[in-house]
């Protein structure tokens, strides 16, 4: 997988972490939770998750 596109998806993994993580509004939260996990599949999918974890640490 081309590096822009695994930082792209990192991007989008941990943005909508955060809104989860972050938000007093249920439904909004429950989206975002919703897109959380599917990125995270994906990750799992294409064997990535640890690379994304690694990411995560030295954001």
């Amino acid at each position: 997988m081309d590096q822009k596109a695994k930082e792209k998806l990192f991007e989008l993994a941990d943005y909508y972490e955060g809104r989860a993580l972050s938000n007093e509004d249920a439904t909004l939260e429950s989206y975002c939770q919703g897109r959380c996990d599917a990125i995270s599949s994906v990750l799992v999918a294409l064997d990535i998750e640890t690379e994304y974890i690694d990411w995560q640490l030295d954001q």
